[in-house]
């Protein structure tokens, strides 16, 4: 099942890709917490609040961020023989959109993922970019005086997730080890998390250090992922909505 009791599909995505060695579901009772426990935020545009992304835009049948970003899906792995795996919208890296309650506008993205066992790490995400690319480029945003990034997650197969904030194009030179912080969540359950940007920090293995204040004065995306390290296999279902940097 995709969630059909309460995430209506606001897009007439093709479904028809195999995804794996059989199709993942979404539990049923997971369905129904997630009519009961949304927390909404508030959208309006103010001094002390960024609203990054609510998913309500679409541009060639594809969610964009509030300024027209672009948001796709990702994966790694540590073994190229054990792949990890995504589901979005059809064959592409969009994610799918869907609406959170059947008698609601409010449009979120999901994905399904699979994260296969024996690698060292493994993760697949989605990264939003804040701002539509400029001459191909990506266009920063400055969120250092913003205390928190609010967002709305339902996840279900794993008890954490991890997100990031990432510069890219702006002067920080790096590919990956961008500021980040993993945090546990209720799984199966649509629920409000408030992530304190002074708490970011780099993975112990990244090799070239910055200040996670740089980051955010030229923050370009931000990225969330379901992880494993030396893992032993998961799978399951992301949704995510409504990212708001706010003081």
């Amino acid at each position: 099942m995709r969630l059909a009791i309460t995430l209506c599909l606001t897009c007439c995505f093709a479904l028809s890709a195999p995804f794996a060695a059989g199709a993942l579901e979404r539990a049923e009772t997971g369905a129904a917490s997630l009519r009961s426990s949304a927390s909404p935020i508030a959208m309006g545009q103010e001094a002390d609040k960024l609203v990054y992304a609510d998913f309500e835009s679409l541009k060639d049948n594809r969610p964009t961020s509030n300024r027209g970003g672009s948001v796709f899906l990702f994966s790694y792995q540590e073994r190229p023989t054990l792949p990890s795996r995504y589901r979005g919208a059809d064959t592409s890296n969009a994610p799918e959109v869907v609406r959170t309650r059947k008698d609601s506008p409010n449009r979120a993205i999901t994905f399904d993922y699979i994260l296969q066992g024996q690698n060292q790490y493994a993760g697949v995400g989605v990264r939003i970019h804040g701002q539509a690319d400029k001459d191909g480029k990506p266009v920063a945003d400055d969120v250092s005086e913003y205390k928190y990034l609010m967002l709305e997650l339902y996840v279900t197969g794993v008890s954490s997730i991890t997100v990031e904030f990432i510069s890219q194009g702006q002067g920080i030179e790096m590919s990956s080890g961008y500021p980040q912080m993993t945090f546990k969540v209720n799984p199966g359950q649509l629920n409000t998390y408030r992530i304190p940007l002074k708490s970011l920090a780099q993975p112990s293995w990244a090799e070239v250090k910055v200040n996670p204040k740089d980051v955010l004065k030229k923050l370009t995306s931000v990225s969330l992922a379901v992880t494993c390290n030396k893992c032993t296999g998961a799978r399951g279902t992301v949704v995510v909505d409504n990212l708001v940097f706010q003081n």
